[in-house]
Parts: C-alpha cells; structure tokens; sequence
C-alpha cells in the first residue's frame, strides 16, 4: 500500500464496469468524491475490454483497488462464482473472471467487489449519512433498472445481490402494454416488472421508437412517463414495505426527464395509502449528490474502504461495508 499521488498521498482507483463502457477513475485517498482523472473504455469483448482497463491502471501506481460491476454477478468472496459475471443478458461476458486479472496489475493492493449499484448505494448512504439513518436504496433507470441496497449500514448479499428492477408491479389501470422484448430470460419473462416498464428500452418499445435517443422529443405530458413512475413508485414502495428503507437515491438517463421524479413522488405517496408512518416522499426519494459521477464515486468509495480495512488489519474483501 506504498503507492501514493505527487502529494505523497495514496491513490485510490476504481473500475465501474458497465454494459456500454467501462470508468477507470483514480482519486486521493482523502476524498474519493475528487476525481483526479478517468477513461472510459466502450464494452465490446471480454479479452478486448478488460486488457484496455488493465492498460489504464498500469499507468497510475495506485494503493487499493475497488470494482463495481454490472450484473449479476459473484459478489460473495467465499462462493466458487466470486468475481465472475453470472446469467448476464450479454452472453459473451456469462462465466467471464472479470476480476482475476484486474487484481493481477497489483496483487498486494487491497481491494472490494460489488455491483455497479451497491456500491453507489453504500457511498450514498456512507457519504450523506443523516442522522439516526440505518439503510438507503440507490436506483439507476437506464437501458436496465438497477437496485442497490444497503441495510443496517451494510450492502445486501445472500443467494446473489439485489435484483429489484425484476419485480413485478401493479400496472396503471388500462395500461395493455405488458412489457418490453428483452425478458426472455428475466423473472416473470419480463411481463409487468419494472425493468419492463420503466427502462428506456421498454418505454421506447411502448412508443414504437426505434431510436433510443429520439426519447429526448417525447413531450413531459406524454402518458408514458405515467407508466414508468407508477412502475418506479411500486418499487419504492416495495422497498418500504419490505425493508422499510429510509432514503431512496434516484439515478440514471431516464431520470434526467423532467418531471419525472416528482411523478414518482406523489405516485409512492398514493400507493402507500397513509400505511408505512412518516412515509415523507420529497425526503426519501431524492436525486444523487455525486450526479453523473455517483457510479464513479461508489466504485472509488471501495477502495477507500479497502484501504482502511486493510490498515486496520483486515484482509482486503471482506464482504461489503
């Protein structure tokens, strides 16, 4: 853990693997949210991708490591399927050791491994942290519906790591549009879920849009957006009832439209009924503090938090938070 800046400070780097490119970032030890510098590499194959982001990394003598992946993935250090890419949707990458041989650049620096939404969630909650607050949710809403949870100041691991962009909603009373293409090998077969509904790639498909870019020009009025925050607000409010989270941080391109979160605001608020006590939407779905960068911010998040294991006598991974 010798590795340190100009400055003389440790340098922490991340990797944020995702479906269309891959971050590698690298910032100073003292504040993971000051982001010194990062490429992004497009995702095409395994053995291309992977050998560009360890090109980078070997660039910048660097302290400990932290890799946020898209999923699923193995995230459990003591499962034989750590550090691989699970039943991904990308065939290419299912069964790919996406981790092996970024830890192979500097075997002695110590490191984490999540998914590309716990460890935006575990910055979120680690970061911000209110007062007397004990979990947070982070939902990205992009080609995909992503779920991070963090749960009495820990990620969510058990049969694998949370999936909620694949659970069902309750659809707007008449709406006959059951979901996107892509479920054939999803949950339900990607009928009524969120994902289903809310990502660009559904609600492109329920506008007859082609052009994933042309949602730019769909008008805020357009009913669509109604389907998508009902969606949204079912999973909020799943994650109220079930886990009784306290923040819920939303992300991602659809996000940006405007209007959209509030939609989902007042949704949660109907769906709920007056159930969950001190459900106060404008509190506990908010946007991210870190904007554009909170992916960046989570992966480089682990590392810091690897490095500090480590230094207090730790072992590197140890399984989250």
């Amino acid at each position: 853990m010798s590795s340190s800046s100009s400055l003389g400070e440790p340098v922490l780097a991340s990797v944020e693997a995702g479906g269309t490119s891959f971050c590698v970032s690298f910032a100073p030890l003292s504040s993971p949210t000051t982001i010194t510098s990062t490429t992004s590499i497009p995702t095409t194959t395994p053995a291309e991708t992977i050998a560009a982001v360890v090109a980078v990394l070997k660039q910048v003598p660097y302290s400990a490591l932290g890799v946020a992946t898209f999923g699923p993935a193995g995230v459990d250090p003591a499962k034989p399927n750590y550090g691989k890419i699970l039943n991904s949707p990308k065939a290419a990458w299912r069964g790919f050791d996406i981790l092996g041989p970024l830890l192979a650049v500097n075997p002695a620096a110590p490191y984490k491994f999540e998914t590309d939404v716990n460890a935006p969630a575990l910055s979120e909650f680690k970061l911000n942290k209110r007062r007397g607050e004990t979990s947070c949710a982070y939902i990205t809403v992009g080609t995909g519906v992503g779920v991070g949870l963090v749960v009495n100041g820990s990620t969510v691991r058990g049969l694998m790591h949370p999936e909620g962009g694949h659970v069902p909603v309750l659809q707007l009373e008449g709406d006959d549009f059951r979901g996107y293409s892509w479920g054939s090998k999803a949950p339900w077969l990607g009928k009524g879920t969120v994902e289903s509904l809310a990502s660009s790639v559904a609600i492109c498909e329920r506008l007859g849009i082609e052009d994933r870019d042309a949602l730019r020009s769909v008008p805020d009025g357009d009913p669509a957006w109604d389907h998508a925050a009902n969606a949204l607000a079912c999973l909020v409010a799943t994650l109220a009832l079930t886990v009784s989270i306290e923040r819920v941080v939303m992300s991602g391109g659809v996000m940006l439209r405007p209007g959209l979160m509030d939609k989902v605001k007042v949704r949660a608020a109907e769906v709920l009924n007056g159930y969950v006590d001190n459900f106060d939407a404008d509190r506990v779905i908010v946007p991210s503090i870190f904007g554009n960068d909170a992916g960046k911010v989570g992966a480089l998040n682990l590392a810091k938090e690897a490095y500090e294991e480590a230094r207090a006598g730790g072992k590197g991974d140890s399984g989250g938070s």
